[in-house]
């Protein structure tokens, strides 16, 4: 028989992306996860898919860390010869993938194959160097707070499950004790994103994944190694890696930066491969470079006694060893933030009673996990206890998704227990804790190793577990009976009705063991009172020992006994800079160098020298003086040769005749050639796009180019809003660049709230904004229109400079024709006094710009205290981060709706002001 519909993907589908493309294609598909299929090998498995009956194959891409298995992916998906294929991307956006395109995808996937070959063949060579090579002699330069953290797996998809938490977890705690973290992968990272001073940097692979898998660690390996030549000459306390396959980067980037290289390390993972995978194709080589980052790590770091004795026998000294288990953040798995209506809608979210007694399982159902031993002690239940089971309330939650899900499922299967247990499938690190909340107790069924040897895990979930103030009935193994220590097994137990004695965390039984497992459940499930007091100890045990605080805390001391400290760096004398200021005419690049000045020159100590042009020395020198800057003019020329001779000639000559150590240019490009500069890439090169003016786009050709080499020149270069990096590097075609730094722009103390006594005038609208094409005030201007019959005494205020007359003519012509010129007001360009009046006297300030790579008049009206209306486009969601009502950009009926909204609801007004 046909299936209807399959999607293939190579990790599991997040639930709700596959409940949404259900609903969009019309019917249940079923997630055909290739890493989850059984085989004897590729062959084997191939075989299996071909031997399939499938109407159409969906190859998704939720995420665009999943854009890398897509090419092998289309291929894999004409193995069952469907009759349709089709891709889908995050935004459930179906495109037909046609049979022709497997011959261009075929030869681009066979081309980088041969290339890989080569490098890996260079990585060989290169290894075999660093196996030769000495370990670096260097010391801990303690009083550097920022840490490199490399983090090389190629587990692309991968967004929950142990790996995630300890990255997390261990940037957290270096966070809270003051460190910065300069974060580098080939995913992104989300769960970093509110960890202060952390700097996340994604580094793809590009081009996507091919076969065999290791040939894409050796080239990622060489793509990093790339990468971090270009790393600007900070100084980094030293590197944090955590060991992954074929990956030494981190090798070569501590010997060039000449700082201690700290590894974490969670087992081998040849011996992963061999034991819980597919054994690898090219074992030789990931040994080698297992042993070579071992060899020069001047701290390896672990969680286990088992991986602490395993170094030992591959040649680490002792004392270059620390061993801490792993640990949880205190500040998300707290039960305390989690009221009794929070536990009863996750349960009503999974259609769990109110009154169930829940055992959880979170993980992703690795072969160590044991969730299929969970699944039989159910069946056991079932069949040996049935009348037990009925009147318990017994409700088992599998928290995750992986590759043995399936199976798991399988188990239960056909017993008749749908009642007592659910799936959620993959959750997000962030929702974790809400699902813990919701539970009673949980269960950790780990099992031995299948080779025999000692079990090496750490499980960050056993900590979590404890975290949240509840009891664990876990499997005795290893760490895990360790940390459960003074916890009983079943039969020393007793039965009590009493609360739990000191010491008692849980329950403890016999790895692998369905029968003494059901029991355990059993027990928990029937001894409240014993329940509540043992998650309490639970909970102080962990508090105790068990933090990412106490795990890097460990670390930290690891490195100040295995190494010196070095001496504290004398303080250097302040910096001069000359900041390159002959593009900063109007606008912006005004309330720019207002605001930063006085904070270069006086709160940062530089000794700060500007360069302005004549005809911008009334607007400037005010600025100069006040912030203490030395103003130098130079002749007024024409743009062409400003850029071309100016900025290529006078300016280097300036920054030697001053002894300036850095040159800064506030407007995407300056000098090219010279020491070290720095640039500020603040335009927004998606307005091609909406230009038709032949001369217009000629212009911005020229300021693409000359973008493109001041920014290959520069040695560092900022941009003022993530959307702002990404749009730069998408439209040059470049990946992620470590001298790209994102930093804000920020408000002055102009701007604030009105006064007591100070009133608005109603149905006063205002816009600030130079006026060009990508502002889109005639979208605002329509949306005004349709106001006016509701709004007789609607006014609304343009401030800002003409920069485009002739779009500034096309706007007066627009207000004609709808009747509403009197109702307009074009103000032209006004000083910051009277612009922050503005904002203190206006009802509502609107935003309508297509093309913004951040939008300094927001924050300023935000700071004034007056409601945003903007449009949902560019930088404009990242900066207002839900401070504002977002409107479609060329929606003037729901831009008009909003602005309605706030005028007639003053509740709304008052929360959005």
């Amino acid at each position: 028989m046909m299936e209807a519909r399959i999607a293939l993907s190579y990790y599991p589908l997040p639930t709700r992306y596959l409940a949404a493309l259900e609903e969009k294609a019309g019917g249940p598909i079923r997630n055909l996860v290739i890493s989850g299929l059984k085989g004897s090998g590729t062959l084997d498995i191939l075989a299996q898919l071909f031997r399939l009956r499938v109407n159409t194959v969906y190859v998704p891409t939720p995420e665009r860390d999943w854009i890398a298995f897509t090419p092998l992916l289309r291929l894999i998906a004409r193995v069952p010869h469907p009759c349709r294929v089709i891709l889908t991307d995050e935004r459930l956006t179906f495109h037909d993938d046609q049979l022709w395109h497997i011959l261009p995808l075929l030869l681009d996937i066979i081309l980088r194959t041969v290339a890989a070959i080569g490098t890996t063949v260079v990585q060989f060579w290169r290894l075999r160097r660093l196996l030769a090579a000495g370990r670096q002699d260097c010391a801990f330069p303690e009083e550097v707070s920022k840490i490199l953290y490399i983090k090389s797996n190629l587990w692309a998809g991968v967004t929950a499950g142990g790996s995630v938490s300890h990255t997390a977890g261990v940037i957290k705690a270096l966070s809270d004790l003051g460190r910065r973290v300069f974060f580098v992968s080939p995913g992104d990272a989300p769960e970093l994103a509110a960890i202060p001073g952390t700097r996340v940097n994604r580094v793809t692979l590009g081009g996507g994944f091919i076969y065999p898998r290791e040939f894409n660690s050796h080239r990622y390996n060489d793509v990093l190694a790339r990468w971090v030549k270009r790393l600007p000459k900070h100084r980094f306390a030293f590197i944090y890696h955590r060991l992954s396959l074929g990956s030494f980067v981190a090798v070569t980037a501590a010997r060039r930066l000449g700082i201690p290289l700290v590894v974490e390390y969670n087992g081998s993972e040849v011996w992963i491969n061999r034991n819980w995978g597919t054994r690898l194709k090219l074992e030789r080589l990931a040994i080698m470079a297992e042993d070579a980052v071992l060899r020069h790590a001047h701290l390896v770091v672990t969680v286990s006694a088992p991986l602490r004795r395993e170094l030992i026998t591959r040649g680490i000294e002792p004392n270059r060893i620390v061993s801490h288990p792993n640990g949880f953040d205190q500040s998300r798995f707290d039960p305390s933030l989690f009221s009794h209506d929070d536990v009863l809608g996750v349960r009503k979210e999974l259609g769990i009673p109110a009154d169930a007694v829940v055992a959880t399982f979170v993980g992703t159902f690795g072969m160590w996990h044991g969730a299929d031993i969970l699944a039989q002690a159910l069946i056991h239940l079932k069949r040996e206890r049935p009348d037990w089971l009925e009147v318990s309330r017994l409700h088992v939650v599998f928290v995750g998704d992986g590759v043995n899900r399936a199976s798991v499922e399988a188990i239960l299967a056909d017993h008749g227990l749908q009642r007592y247990y659910s799936f959620t499938g993959l959750v997000p690190p962030h929702q974790t804790p809400r699902y813990l909340a919701a539970s009673d107790f949980f269960v950790a069924p780990h099992v031995p190793n299948p080779d025999g040897s000692e079990f090496f895990g750490s499980p960050t979930k056993l900590f979590e577990y404890m975290g949240m103030g509840r009891p664990v009935l876990a499997s005795e193994l290893a760490q895990i009976g360790e940390v459960l220590n003074g916890s009983p097994r079943l039969e020393t137990a007793g039965i009590t009705d009493g609360p739990a004695l000191e010491g008692q965390c849980g329950l403890l039984a016999c790895p692998a063991d369905p029968t003494e497992l059901a029991e355990g459940l059993a027990y928990i499930t029937d001894h409240p009172v014993w329940r509540r007091s043992a998650g309490e100890n639970a909970r102080r045990r962990a508090l105790e020992s068990f933090t990412w605080r106490h795990h890097v805390g460990a670390i930290l001391d690891g490195l100040r006994h295995s190494l010196p400290v070095a001496p504290p760096q004398p303080r250097r004398p302040s910096p001069r800079i000359l900041i390159n200021a002959v593009h900063s005419k109007s606008g912006g690049g005004l309330t720019y160098l207002r605001n930063t000045l006085p904070l270069l020159a006086g709160t940062h100590h530089f000794d700060v020298h500007l360069a302005a042009q004549a005809d911008q020395e009334t607007d400037i020198r005010p600025i100069c003086a006040e912030a203490g800057v030395c103003l130098h003019v130079l002749p007024t020329w024409s743009r062409l040769a400003t850029v071309l001779v100016q900025e290529q000639v006078t300016i280097p000559w300036l920054a030697r005749r001053v002894g300036a150590s850095v040159v800064f240019s506030p407007a995407n490009y300056g000098p090219v050639f010279g020491g070290r500069k720095v640039i500020l890439l603040r335009n927004a090169f998606e307005v091609t796009s909406l230009e038709e003016r032949f001369s217009k786009r000629v212009y911005w050709l020229g300021v693409k180019l000359l973008t493109q080499l001041c920014f290959a020149t520069c040695r560092r270069a900022i941009v003022v809003s993530a959307h702002a990096g990404q749009t730069f590097l998408n439209v040059f075609g470049l990946g992620d660049d470590p001298r790209l730094s994102v930093v804000h722009h920020g408000v002055g103390g102009t701007f604030h709230p009105p006064a007591q006594g100070e009133e608005r005038i109603p149905h006063r609208l205002l816009a600030v904004s130079d006026i060009y094409v990508q502002k889109n005030f005639e979208t605002l201007l329509r949306a005004l229109a349709l106001l006016v019959p509701d709004y007789p005494d609607i006014r609304l205020d343009i401030a800002g400079k003409e920069l485009d007359p002739a779009y500034a003519g096309q706007l007066r012509a627009l207000c004609r024709t709808l009747g509403i010129e009197d109702r307009v007001v074009f103000l032209g360009s006004l000083p910051p006094e009277r612009i922050a009046e503005l904002y203190r006297k206006s009802d509502l300030f609107i935003f309508p710009s297509l093309v913004e790579t951040f939008g300094n008049p927001l924050v300023e009206a935000m700071a004034s205290g007056i409601p945003v209306v903007c449009t949902d486009a560019a930088a404009m969601p990242e900066v207002v981060d839900g401070a504002a009502l977002l409107a479609q950009p060329r929606d003037e009926i729901e831009m008009a709706g909003h602005i309605a909204r706030l005028l007639n609801d003053r509740s709304l007004w008052r929360e959005m002001s």
